[in-house]
């Protein structure tokens, strides 16, 4: 007999041009019908819903293609705000693998998912500890803008996740860390984004 005990049916899919990763307080301004709904009875149910990475496409419209990798995400708070829209802030929380997907009536991505388990930490090797001291400084520049507490600055997994949701990087390469079974390749990973080459432009483009 299978084990499905990690396998979840119907998940709520949120695609997004960015990659959430476990710990990140995300917000989130909410207008559309099928999120709004999705919003509503991920609250009344208290159950999570998913984001994942869009590959290609838009957030808003048509369905895009995305990522088949992505974290839940549970609402901390919400608000109505001065724009009129549905303000909400998530926390990610766990991993998890799409396995199928359909979409429904009310144009909501509902899929069939295979929880991942917590990549295991690790501590930070002398050789990558400029990240550790990179997100310092992020954090002692911007005082204001940081929402974390609980700061887990020798944590290598920690460190990763929070860099990675800061700085510019390519979507592929934030969810590859995401993706890592382990702190130390997750920061491995980071340390290899920050280094590699920005390619130009192609012709013809400002």
């Amino acid at each position: 007999m299978t084990d499905t005990s990690n396998t979840h049916a119907a998940l709520p899919l949120f695609p997004l041009q960015t990659v959430l990763f476990p710990g990140t307080l995300l917000p989130l301004r909410i207008f559309e019908a099928r999120y709004l709904d999705m919003i509503s009875s991920s609250l009344r149910e208290a159950r999570p819903f998913g984001i994942v990475a869009i590959r290609a496409g838009r957030e808003v419209g048509p369905t895009p293609d995305f990522f088949p990798f992505g974290t839940t995400a549970t609402v901390e708070s919400f608000d109505q705000g001065g724009d009129g829209l549905l303000h909400v802030r998530v926390l990610g929380t766990a991993r998890f693998r799409v396995e199928s997907q359909v979409v429904q009536a009310n144009a909501l991505l509902v899929a069939k998912v295979t929880s991942v388990p917590p990549a295991e930490d690790r501590d930070i090797p002398a050789d990558l500890d400029y990240l550790r001291a990179l997100l310092a400084d992020i954090f002692a520049a911007h005082p204001a803008q940081v929402s974390y507490r609980d700061r887990q600055m020798h944590s290598a997994l920690w460190v990763a996740y929070r860099l990675a949701e800061m700085l510019p990087l390519a979507t592929a390469t934030k969810l590859a860390i995401l993706q890592a079974d382990d702190g130390l390749a997750a920061l491995s990973r980071l340390d290899a984004g920050v280094h590699a080459p920005i390619r130009p432009p192609p012709r013809g483009t400002h």
